[in-house]
């Protein structure tokens, strides 16, 4: 449990600030995956049978594609999390870990549920900044860049010289 919640200083600061355990780390995963899949599931509905292949996506143009760089492990910049996908204040595991499972098991049952669809043809608007559309082949591919991301994050938490180990 320790473990799951402890928090690493950032580095250079007056040591009062903290990152994000590897608890939040997960709940931030399975926040934003929510998130983006309530906005893509409409899309993903309205997408036509085009013969397309089932789980073969892709970034759909070089915005996409540049954003989805941004998003890979290792950060080359730090972002600030919007306020509607960070993590809750108040996190215990039993909570947070079946619902990380849940956001999981419904990226798989969507992506099963594309099959034959092609998913480059609809776009959804962005979650968290609706201004800018994606499209929903797009989308998944992002949802798999963050959570590599934040799984990343968390597995240097846990290389942190000051991590507990018991």
């Amino acid at each position: 449990m320790k473990q799951l919640t402890w928090q690493p200083p950032i580095p250079g600061k007056d040591g009062t600030e903290t990152g994000w355990s590897m608890l939040e780390c997960l709940d931030h995963i399975a926040v934003a995956t929510q998130v983006y899949l309530d906005a893509m599931e409409p899309a993903i509905g309205n997408a036509n049978r085009a013969g397309a292949p089932a789980g073969v996506f892709r970034a759909a143009g070089a915005p996409s594609a540049w954003f989805i760089g941004t998003l890979e492990p290792p950060p080359s910049k730090k972002v600030p999390a919007p306020g509607k996908i960070r993590p809750r204040p108040t996190l215990n595991p039993e909570g947070v870990l079946p619902q990380f499972q849940k956001a999981i098991d419904r990226v798989a049952m969507l992506v099963n549920s594309t099959a034959g669809k092609d998913l480059n043809a609809v776009r959804f608007r962005n979650p968290l900044v609706p201004l800018v559309r994606f499209t929903v082949s797009s989308g998944f591919v992002i949802i798999a860049a963050h959570a590599r991301r934040h799984l990343w994050q968390a597995e240097q938490v846990a290389k942190h010289s000051g991590f507990p180990v018991n």
